[in-house]
């Protein structure tokens, strides 16, 4: 096990810092190793999270700040690389130094992971879900086009589902084969998110793709796009979300964005989401996910302290308005979360997984 007085542990940590050593970060992973050199005994924990900046990397900042002030036992070291290299890591280690591992990934990667398919290299165990930090979110198609309606209108379209692996992929992919279009459209992934949306602008592809915030929200590139063009958001059709869930056993709950969403959100003067009943989206609940073998007074006092100190997420969090009902409204069954989680949720009250999602929409 881990603990601040480990030799062995900061030697992992500083050879993942000296891996990447031309960044600053490296050498910030290179002093909180060091760091842990003259203080007294607790258990480490490595979160890897998103780069700076992002909402990941800020919801795991704040993680790190509140168990640092409130637990005795417990510390976490951030390392902002959730790239290719956190699945690396994450099989290489040993089940022991799994258990006190932290990647943050959307609920389809641990599904991917158990199958050993892309972005992992080898098949893991089945991982277990603690808390998310971008609820009420989704993963969506937008056109150019305004005679494209459904994703099933992209036939012989040139359609950016981004590089195998990346959030939008994983996420549409396994629709686009529901409806049998994989191999109907031109595929033409772009190497980023803004790439896609910049190319969209410019006409080179018919379609690409981008995660929608709290069901009204574009990340900056695609926002300042859709400012200055007529951008369309393509809807899934209701049926497609049970034939891709029970073709790749990947959870897929559609989530509508009302229209006018949009609209109101950027000032537009034209509808980007056109259904009247809500244009369907599958969603997108990135957060944080550990080994079932993590032990569970560990994972309880993780998210126990994470609830306790709620408000906090909503004083750093651009989401935290949200975050205060929803942390734990990931797109996954309670069963698919860590025990020690589960503990924490029912005994502080809060709602958590599919359940807990299907419960606040009816309210």
């Amino acid at each position: 096990m881990y603990t601040k007085t480990s030799k062995r542990a900061r030697a992992d940590f500083i050879s993942i810092a000296f891996r990447r050593r031309n960044s600053a970060l490296g050498l910030l992973a290179i002093s909180f190793a060091m760091w842990g050199t003259s203080a007294t005994a607790q258990t480490v924990v490595r979160l890897y999270t998103y780069p700076q900046g992002a909402y990941g990397q800020v919801a795991g900042v704040t993680l790190q700040k509140l168990i640092a002030k409130n637990s005795k036992s417990l510390r976490i070291e951030s390392l902002p690389a959730a790239g290719r290299e956190q699945y690396a890591d994450y099989a290489d280690a040993s089940p022991e130094k799994r258990k006190l591992m932290i990647l943050t990934m959307l609920h389809i990667e641990p599904v991917l992971g158990e199958k050993g398919q892309i972005p992992w290299a080898k098949p893991v165990p089945r991982m277990k879900a603690l808390m998310t930090f971008s609820p009420n979110s989704a993963a969506a198609m937008f056109t150019n086009d305004p005679s494209v309606k459904t994703i099933y209108d992209l036939a012989g379209k040139k359609v950016d589902l981004g590089l195998p692996g990346s959030y939008i992929y994983n996420s549409l992919a396994p629709l686009f084969t529901a409806a049998g279009l994989m191999q109907k459209i031109q595929l033409l992934p772009s190497v980023s998110l803004n790439q896609g949306w910049q190319r969209l602008g410019d006409k080179v592809v018919d379609a690409t793709g981008a995660g929608i915030i709290n069901m009204r929200l574009l990340p900056p590139g695609p926002s300042d796009i859709v400012k200055k063009n007529k951008i369309y958001q393509v809807d899934v059709p209701q049926e497609l979300f049970k034939k891709a869930q029970d073709t790749t056993g990947v959870p897929q709950l559609p989530l509508p964005v009302k229209k006018g969403a949009f609209k109101e959100s950027y000032a537009l003067d034209y509808e980007v989401a056109r259904e009247d009943s809500g244009t369907l989206a599958p969603a997108l609940t990135a957060g944080f996910w550990v080994s079932a073998d993590m032990p569970d007074e560990i994972a309880y006092e993780i998210v126990k302290t994470a609830l306790k100190n709620i408000d906090q997420f909503g004083n750093d969090h651009a989401l935290g308005k949200l975050l205060k009902e929803q942390i734990g409204h990931m797109a996954v069954p309670q069963a698919e979360f860590h025990p020690g989680a589960r503990r924490a949720y029912q005994e502080l009250g809060f709602s958590y997984g599919l359940e807990g999602i299907k419960a606040h929409t009816k309210q």
